[in-house]
């Protein structure tokens, strides 16, 4: 009498069809069945392995689905290889896309509209580390890399990560450097982005990168931690791509509306017939008290 083999199910002990020889699996599933072809809206690469978020998936059988929300992860060392089990998810279904991928520390930054995900990729398994609420942005070039750690801008403020946690840079020992108003209402746009000059480690936000823009910027020294304002430092009659930083380490940009000039940021001094210098409050440590100011000593260095 020959023997028998039985098929187990899950769940169950040797219940199913009987087979006259034992079953072999010689490849599995999601070897090729799983095999997807992604369009993705950004991407990041990190430990050898790309990261594509709001993607434009495409399955073996041609069924094509969008997921804004999703993140997928390339093979190691396979860039161009993705498959449908290596789908990472923070947050599914929560009305919110996927703006920008950026990396540091082992971490990636998923910057969403209204948040912000921290995704921990040292390990071969990924993790949500942490979830920043009002810290989205609403364009890509909205957020840049330093070499101090990723910085980003929206209305509520400009931020910056450096690998253990996230600091807002208008704000300084329980005090704020620019006002909510000034910068969420006046200054700040839908079309704010973000760059960053690394030979004076500092960070420019253009108030628009639009043709409505005018031009205005607010300039970030992250050595002496503190602010100035430029008024219309900037071309303003035409549209600009993204800041990105050339071979050099200049800080750049493309005008569009014309042959595609790229233009570099320059703060060379520039003569000027008036100068308006306007300083914080200054109440000598005691603003409760009233004070009387007789005399005023101004320094300046010029022709």
């Amino acid at each position: 009498m020959p023997v028998e083999y039985a098929q187990q199910n899950p769940g169950l002990n040797h219940v199913g069809h009987r087979f006259p020889t034992p079953i072999l699996i010689t490849q599995l599933p999601s070897a090729v069945e799983e095999l997807i072809t992604v369009r993705f809206r950004t991407a990041v690469v990190t430990n050898r392995v790309v990261y594509v978020g709001n993607v434009h998936k495409t399955n073996q059988k041609g069924e094509a689905t969008v997921e804004g929300d999703a993140m997928y992860k390339s093979s190691v060392n396979k860039f161009d290889t993705f498959a449908d089990f290596r789908k990472i998810e923070a947050s599914v279904a929560d009305g919110d896309e996927i703006i920008k991928l950026e990396e540091f520390a082992d971490r990636i930054l998923q910057f969403k509209k209204k948040k912000m995900h921290l995704i921990n990729v040292s390990q071969e398994i990924e993790f949500l580390e942490e979830t920043f609420l009002h810290k989205g942005v609403s364009i890509p070039a909205a957020v840049c890399k330093t070499d101090y750690g990723v910085a980003w801008v929206n209305r509520q403020g400009c931020y910056l990560y450096d690998g253990e946690k996230v600091t807002n840079l208008l704000e300084r020992k329980g005090l704020r450097l620019i006002s909510s108003t000034e910068w969420g209402t006046t200054f700040t746009t839908a079309n704010s982005i973000i760059g960053y000059v690394p030979n004076k480690r500092q960070i420019i936000v253009l108030k628009d990168c639009t043709t409505s823009s005018a031009g205005d910027i607010y300039l970030y020294d992250l050595i002496t931690q503190s602010w100035t304002f430029g008024d219309s430092k900037i071309a303003d009659s035409q549209a600009k791509t993204n800041f990105v930083n050339d071979w050099d380490g200049n800080l750049v940009c493309v005008h569009t509306s014309d042959t595609g000039t790229v233009v570099k940021w320059d703060d060379a001094s520039d003569s000027s017939q008036g100068v308006n210098i306007t300083t914080k409050d200054i109440d000598f440590g005691q603003p409760h008290q009233r004070k009387k100011i007789y005399k005023v000593y101004v320094s300046y260095k010029g022709d």
